[in-house]
């Protein structure tokens, strides 16, 4: 906004003219030639604005632009925090040492969840817009409950800070367990004895403003994965995918034309057009498959042939859609849209949409996924053959795991006449690979396929331990996965573990295992430890 009478007419005008099209050649229309004194050349317009793409890119290329980036770090993030609140906000308060080790928890918890989005899905499964606003509303709330309880309400506390304030941001299942763990940890009574609020960092005894904001400068340790419960290893994979995410960005601004010449990306779609459609898999003969399967078939059983009908329907559409590119290519059929877009993807290696809508979810790129297509397709022809479950089932090679999790269910429900929403699964995780398993599991299924993300599995000491450093992905033995009634399931001393299709987790949550520990569970949850079912690296 400008000063003077001008207020803010400016910035009304800047939404106004976002309706307007922007034409770059009115500069040079004689009759658009401005009459009249023009502006004083030291005149400077100073405009506030929230991002937009209709800014007319002559105003933007005239500007100096200047940008308000969030703070990194967790030093940053807690200063800025407490800067939220005026001099001295527990002034009014009876209960001034609890409100002040409160407020200092909060803005340290504040820093946390909003620094962790940087670790992307082992931070947060999801983005949340967590804001100022969350926390001065929480220490109001808090100066509020101090006055009107005579003891400290804790879990009144807790309640209200995570499944209110930043819980009403918060849709994933796992991300509320998170946010319930740190506030479980951060706002309990040994916040008034000078607990670590995270490794090397004690909450600060009562202080005056001033000396809160020094303390916090001084104290807060050097930036790291462990700050926020993580593991060193998540830095490397934060790291990572910043220069996977520049690269491929460099990589999509250039067209096919530009990297090296049409002729060029036609020889490198061409190739790896022959390429898929020298080795596309034969389809699954359904209807023999169901004539020998009969009528009694088993819960897995029932499952493969479900899993050989997705593969079917996968197979016939890229069978089509790269028959008709290699039409379009040799010229025999104009190019299509759909074509096109099939064309490209090709070209960057990326999984069409067109493929991906109706396949099993993935984050690898297209040569990689079609080998992994290929790879499940085996499992499948393997079945067709006998019509039996093999010794070792790979869990990660379906289109959907949850059905064989739930047909394992099933068989134990029939079996003892029990009611499938009672039933539960067990974990046990055998110290064999897949090539020691020597016959198929009495009860339940031998499982593999599932990697490790935030920790390992101690295979010696049958329990979960913290990663070794640089492993980022450690591969679990065989698991015997069978099912009991829930009311009979001990799950003591065990974390319950989140089972994700792909690195990515949120959407393609699958179930929960729980899995020995002799830590407290809490710190695998705060540590972002999961099973994925594919990874890629």
């Amino acid at each position: 906004g400008g000063g003077g009478e001008g207020g803010d007419k400016v910035g009304e005008q800047a939404k106004a003219e976002e309706d307007l099209p922007d034409d770059p050649e009115d500069e040079n229309d004689p009759e658009l030639q401005l009459e009249g004194p023009r502006g004083h050349p030291d005149f400077r317009v100073f405009l506030a604005a929230a991002p937009s793409t209709n800014i007319p890119i002559g105003v933007l290329q005239r500007s100096i632009k200047l940008c308000s980036e969030p703070p990194e770090g967790l030093k940053q993030n807690m200063t800025r925090a407490f800067t939220n609140f005026s001099d001295e906000p527990w002034e009014n308060s009876s209960k001034q040492q609890e409100f002040k080790a409160v407020l200092v928890a909060l803005c340290f918890f504040h820093a946390v969840v909003v620094e962790r989005k940087k670790f992307g899905a082992q931070g947060w499964n999801r983005n949340y817009p967590f804001n100022p606003g969350d926390l001065v509303t929480c220490v109001d709330v808090l100066g509020n409950y101090l006055e009107d309880r005579a003891k400290v309400p804790w879990d009144d506390l807790r309640y209200v800070f995570g499944e209110i304030m930043y819980g009403g941001h918060i849709t994933d299942d796992w991300d509320r367990v998170l946010c319930r763990n740190y506030l479980a940890y951060l706002v309990q009574p040994d916040l008034l004895e000078g607990m670590d609020l995270c490794p090397g960092f004690p909450s600060p005894p009562a202080l005056g403003y001033k000396e809160y904001l020094a303390y916090i400068s001084e104290n807060t340790p050097q930036e790291s994965p462990v700050l926020y419960g993580l593991h060193p290893n998540a830095e490397i994979n934060f790291r990572t995918v910043q220069g996977d995410t520049l690269f491929r960005t460099i990589n999509e601004l250039q067209s096919a034309s530009a990297t090296g010449g049409g002729d060029s990306a036609s020889e490198k779609v061409r190739q790896t057009l022959d390429e898929m459609m020298g080795s596309l898999p034969e389809d699954h003969n359904l209807q023999e498959m169901a004539e020998r399967l009969e009528e009694d078939r088993t819960p897995g059983q029932h499952v493969f042939y479900q899993e050989c009908e997705r593969m079917n329907i996968l197979v016939n559409r890229m069978r089509k859609a790269l028959m008709d590119l290699d039409l379009g290519l040799k010229g025999a059929l104009s190019m299509s849209t759909a074509m096109q877009s099939l064309f490209d993807d090709m070209y960057f290696d990326k999984v069409p949409n067109y493929f991906a809508d109706v396949a099993y979810l993935s984050i690898r790129p297209l040569g990689s996924w079609y080998q992994n297509l290929q790879e499940r397709n085996r499992q499948l022809m393997d079945f067709a053959t006998e019509l039996q479950q093999p010794k070792v089932v790979f869990i990660n090679l379906f289109f959907n795991p949850n059905a064989f999790l739930t047909a394992i269910m099933q068989v134990t429900a029939m079996q003892y006449n029990y009611d499938l929403d009672m039933m539960s699964l067990v974990t046990e995780v055998t110290k064999k690979w897949p090539d020691q398993i020597d016959a198929p599991a009495r009860e339940g299924a031998h499982v593999s396929g599932m990697w490790m993300e935030g920790a390992r599995w101690d295979i010696g000491a049958s329990t979960i331990e913290e990663s070794k450093m640089k492993e980022l992905y450690p591969k679990l033995p065989v698991m015997t996965i069978k099912s009991l009634p829930i009311n009979k399931v001990d799950y003591k001393d065990q974390y319950p573990c989140p089972v994700y299709k792909t690195q990515e987790r949120g959407p393609g949550f699958v179930t929960t295992l729980h899995l020995k520990t002799k830590s407290n569970p809490r710190k695998w949850v705060i540590g972002g430890v999961a099973l994925l079912l594919d990874v890629v690296e």
